[in-house]
């Protein structure tokens, strides 16, 4: 299935997800993410600012940000920087609607110990589709050494996601079933 196809599908059953299962699957995801170890051991989290229908983020950063040094993206062209924020007052709003940090200290892509990644789908070799612009994909090949954890709702799993050259494999992929 292409890339395209698989997004649109993706997004029509996150939208089916009713409020309930929404919160339960997101409350089951953070707590996973907050006893992982890499999350644990880590010193700075690259984490995206979650949108409607996205694995929420903000709960996540939130309690992240009372431990560990936290920092989100911000698109600038075609390419994604990470800033460390220290409140969601560090954010506004920017490119796609997505909370972005502003007047926020620049985090090198090598100093960035894990990241929390978005997506639209993934297989059994943790690629991802994320929303077709290859941020992250760029990102990654940036010097970036750290542990790559994709967000994800079971559902969103497929058996294969023909990929490219410059797609970048995931670590590790968690979700909401145990």
């Amino acid at each position: 299935m292409d890339k395209q196809k698989l997004r649109s599908i993706m997004k029509e059953k996150r939208q089916a997800l009713s409020p309930k299962t929404f919160s339960l699957y997101n409350q089951n995801i953070l707590s996973k993410v907050l006893s992982h170890p890499r999350i644990q051991e880590a010193k700075i989290i690259g984490c995206y600012v979650s949108l409607p229908g996205e694995v929420d983020t903000f709960n996540m950063i939130e309690k992240l940000l009372t431990e560990k040094r936290i920092c989100v993206p911000k698109v600038i062209g075609n390419e994604m920087e990470f800033y460390e924020i220290h409140s969601f007052n560090d954010l506004q709003e920017g490119c796609f609607h997505v909370l972005e940090p502003f007047n926020c200290v620049k985090i090198c892509p090598q100093e960035i110990d894990c990241m929390l990644v978005p997506l639209l789908a993934y297989d059994q070799d943790n690629y991802r589709v994320g929303y077709g612009k290859g941020y992250y994909d760029r990102y990654f090949q940036k010097k970036f050494q750290g542990y790559k954890i994709g967000l994800a709702y079971s559902f969103q799993y497929v058996d294969h996601i023909d990929y490219d050259e410059f797609d970048q494999p995931l670590n590790e992929i968690i979700h909401e079933v145990s």
